[in-house]
C-alpha cells in the first residue's frame, strides 16, 4: 500500500554499520559509478522489519538483502542511514543517500521527485485476523459487515475505511504494533498494516494464532484495495547508478531471487509477485513499452553484462 507513514519507532534496531560485501574480481569489472560516499551505496531508510534493519552491524530484511544482492554486482558495498520515514525523499533528493527503501509504495508525487526502479515486489492490501476467522483465501470489503477494524493513524486508506459500510468501529493506532496485539488480545476483528511487516510479525510470533488474507479489488474504495508497486527511489541526475540498479531489479526477477529474499522474512504469499492489473506508472514514468519519461527522463544505459 502506498501508505504516508507516520513516526514509528517499531522493531528499530541501531544502525550504522557499512557492509563492504564484494570480491575483488566483481569490482574491478564493474565502472565506477558517482555515490555519496565512494565505493558504498547508502541507503535512505526508516529501520522497520521485514523490509530492512541492521542487527550485529550487519543489514538484514527482505529489500535490504535485494539491495546488497545488486550491490555486490556493480561492485559497491551498502551502508544504512536510518532515518524517519518522512526524510527519506528529500534525502536522496538532495544527495544525501544513493537510494530509499522499505516497502516504498509508488507515487506520481514520489515520482516527480526522484528516479524510481521498476517494481521489486507487488504488496496487495492484506486483512490481518486470527485463524479462527471463516475466511481463507480472500476477503471482500462486504465481509468487514459487523466486525471492527482498525489502522494506524496517518496511513492514506482512513478516509475510505471509515467508509466501510456496516463495519461495528474503525479504530486508530499510534503505531502497528498496537493494532496487532489488540487483534492478538480479540479486542480488534480486523487490522490493515503494511503486509509484509503483518507476515514477518506472524512468523516472529507463531503463538499469536494469526493469519493475514487478500482483500479483493473494489472499485468504491481504491487505496484501500488496490496494490502497489513496491520499488526503490534514486537521485534524479545520478542516470548511471539507476540504470545500473534498474538492471539488477529486472535479473532479480529473471533469477527469482527477490521472491526468495522475501520468504526469508516470512513474505511468502505468492500474490506478492503478481503485478495489478493496471499499472498506474503508464503515462507518468514510464512508457508503453517500460521506458524512463517524466523528470527523470533519459537515454536508458546497458549494464545487463553486470548481471550475466
Amino acid at each position: 500500500m502506498a501508505f504516508i507513514k507516520p513516526s514509528r519507532r517499531t522493531f528499530m534496531i541501531g544502525a550504522g554499520a557499512t557492509l563492504l560485501a564484494t570480491s575483488g574480481r566483481q569490482a574491478a569489472a564493474a565502472p565506477a559509478f558517482k555515490t555519496v560516499e565512494p565505493g558504498v551505496l547508502t541507503i535512505a531508510n526508516s529501520n522497520e522489519m521485514p523490509a530492512i534493519a541492521m542487527e550485529n552491524g550487519k543489514l538484514i530484511g527482505s529489500d535490504a538483502e535485494i539491495v546488497e544482492t545488486i550491490a555486490k554486482k556493480l561492485g559497491l558495498g551498502v551502508k544504512s542511514a536510518q532515518m524517519e520515514w518522512s526524510a527519506t525523499v528529500q534525502s536522496v533528493k538532495s544527495g544525501r543517500a544513493d537510494i530509499m527503501v522499505g516497502n516504498m509504495g509508488w507515487t506520481p508525487a514520489r515520482a516527480a521527485a526522484l528516479l524510481i526502479t521498476d517494481a521489486i515486489y507487488f504488496a496487495g492490501t492484506f486483512v490481518l485476523m486470527k485463524k479462527d476467522q471463516p475466511f481463507t483465501d480472500k476477503i471482500t470489503v462486504e465481509d468487514a459487515k459487523g466486525h471492527s477494524i482498525g489502522t494506524v493513524n496517518g496511513f492514506t486508506i482512513v478516509p475510505e475505511m471509515k467508509k466501510l459500510p456496516g463495519v461495528t468501529e474503525v479504530k486508530l493506532y499510534d503505531n502497528s504494533d498496537g493494532v496487532v496485539r489488540d487483534v492478538v488480545a480479540g479486542r480488534l476483528d480486523f487490522a490493515v498494516v503494511d503486509a509484509p511487516l503483518g507476515d514477518y510479525m506472524i512468523l516472529k510470533n507463531p503463538n499469536w494464532n494469526l493469519k493475514q488474507v487478500p482483500l479483493m479489488h473494489d472499485a468504491r474504495f481504491p487505496q484501500l484495495t488496490s496494490k502497489q508497486h513496491t520499488v526503490m527511489g534514486m537521485n534524479q541526475t545520478n542516470f548511471d547508478l539507476f540504470d545500473a540498479v534498474n538492471a539488477g531489479v529486472k535479473w532479480m526477477w529473471r533469477t527469482k531471487q527477490n521472491g526468495a529474499l522475501m520468504r526469508k522474512y516470512g513474505v511468502s504469499n505468492p500474490d506478492y509477485l503478481v503485478p495489478p492489473e493496471k499499472n498506474p506508472r503508464i503515462g507518468v514514468d514510464r512508457d508503453a513499452a517500460g521506458n524512463v519519461i517524466g523528470p527523470g527522463a533519459h537515454p536508458t544505459k546497458d549494464f545487463s553484462s553486470l548481471f550475466a
